[in-house]
């Protein structure tokens, strides 16, 4: 099912998978990772759902939510999807459990930083955690807005990327879907670089006092997520060397397995 929340930031559109048995357990709120949106759970869900209530918001500016007027920090992400999330407590328990894929990662640990209470426990997985220097080389590129035109060509970068060279086995039918949400995003679908490359990564995640999990798997930044997990007080680490493609897709069943362990 899917909900809208208002927020100072406009509609937050947010995802909901029902527990498929009879709730027993925290809530799981999935972030997903810039330009996507909620949707990029849609196949790892049902694998984390069985007594549990799985929520996908979409950050600001991505799928259905309301597009901001301009670059929001990661500060600003986390309070927006925060008051998402209260909007929502007749469905959603508290605390709840966080679980980030990629920029989501960072996300995760700025919401677990501005309201500690509502937290219980994060699952991190493959952590963009960039040196200040990194994320200055990134900055520019990674920001550049996105230019469409009548053109179908300047729709070719991303259907070679989403579709035409998507990864391993993922169906069709399933990148078809990926292409359409960064589409969704307009031309500000790289606004959400600047929250993931402005972020002060080492401060943050050493501030951390929730139970984590950290698991790199073989796909990316894997030295950056080993890096991430040092600097988490008491942090679990794993890594996933049979996770080497479309982690949250052919990956879904191992990385659902340590975070259904993880979280208890």
């Amino acid at each position: 099912m899917r909900t809208y929340s208002d927020t100072e930031r406009g509609q937050i559109h947010l995802r909901i998978f029902p527990p498929r048995v009879a709730e027993a357990r925290s809530a799981l709120v999935c972030l997903h990772p810039f330009p996507y949106s909620g949707s990029f759970f849609e196949t790892i869900a049902p694998l984390l759902g069985a007594g549990r209530l799985i929520c996908a918001p979409d950050c600001p500016g991505y799928g259905g939510s309301d597009p901001p007027s301009g670059m929001l920090s990661m500060e600003e992400m986390a309070a927006a999807i925060h008051e998402a999330l209260a909007a929502c407590r007749s469905r959603l328990s508290v605390p709840f459990d966080l679980f980030g894929f990629h920029s989501g990662c960072l996300l995760a640990v700025e919401m677990a930083r501005l309201e500690p209470g509502r937290i219980r426990r994060m699952a991190l997985v493959d952590v963009p955690y960039f040196t200040p220097k990194e994320q200055s080389g990134r900055y520019l590129k990674s920001t550049a807005e996105t230019r469409y035109s009548e053109d179908i060509s300047s729709l070719e970068d991303i259907w070679e990327f989403s579709v035409r060279r998507r990864i391993g086995d993922m169906p069709f039918e399933r990148a078809l879907s990926n292409f359409a949400e960064i589409l969704r995003a307009g031309e500000r679908a790289n606004w959400g670089y600047h929250a993931t490359l402005t972020y002060e990564c080492a401060a943050r995640f050493r501030e951390v006092r929730h139970r984590t999990l950290v698991v790199a798997t073989e796909y990316m930044l894997k030295e950056h997520t080993r890096k991430a997990a040092a600097d988490i007080p008491g942090a679990a680490f794993v890594e996933r060397k049979d996770v080497t493609r479309a982690v949250m897709e052919q990956g879904a069943p191992a990385i659902a397995e340590e975070v259904l362990a993880f979280l208890g």
